[in-house]
């Protein structure tokens, strides 16, 4: 399997993040406190895409991007103790 990295390394609230792909796999991998934290989600293709041998469109792969940075912002809150205000 070969991971395809999506970002360039962002920072948030001092933790490095970085989102990677491995075919329907899109992971996360941040370091808080000096350990290593990751999670990743699986994004099917549409059965169009996938009866037709379609790749990700650029759109489809910034959405999933974009989620699975706020999974990380979520854990890097949660295991900093950092409360999200309330809407």
């Amino acid at each position: 399997m070969t991971f395809k990295v999506l970002n360039k390394e962002i920072i948030y609230q001092g933790c490095p993040v970085v989102i990677r792909q491995a075919e329907e796999h899109f992971e996360y991998i941040t370091c808080i406190d000096n350990q290593i934290y990751s999670s990743s989600i699986i994004a099917r293709k549409s059965i169009m895409q996938r009866l037709l041998g379609q790749d990700y469109t650029d759109k489809q792969v910034q959405d999933i991007t974009n989620y699975v940075i706020k999974l990380a912002e979520a854990t890097i809150d949660t295991v900093l103790g950092i409360k999200q205000p309330t809407v």
